[in-house]
């Protein structure tokens, strides 16, 4: 678990290059304070990248549970809902990039 510290935001700016070395180099997680009320936060750019990548798996289960939800209120059976994806994802790319030429 990461430790978080509080630190005052004209710290920040007088010390700004010496906490990206302490952000980068530990697991902590600096808390920028202005007035006594926290603001931004500093962490590592990994710890980024895991925050945005449980943030989209969140979403996209938010989203599966919501178009389950529907999918049973309408009673579509899976594979119903594989064709009309098909058939949505075949329309969308006919109206971006044309009709496909025929190959002969």
């Amino acid at each position: 678990m990461s430790k978080q510290v509080a630190v005052a935001a004209s710290e920040g700016h007088r010390k700004f290059g010496q906490l990206l070395k302490r952000v980068y180099n530990s697991d902590e997680h600096l808390v920028v304070e202005r007035d006594g009320f926290p603001v931004a936060v500093l962490l590592s750019y990994q710890e980024y990248l895991q925050l945005k990548q449980q943030k989209a798996i969140d979403a996209f289960k938010a989203l599966s549970q919501a178009v389950g939800a529907e999918a049973d209120k309408q009673g579509l059976t899976e594979e119903q809902l594989l064709t009309e994806l098909r058939d949505t994802r075949q329309d969308t790319f006919a109206e971006l990039y044309g009709q496909l030429e025929p190959s002969t």
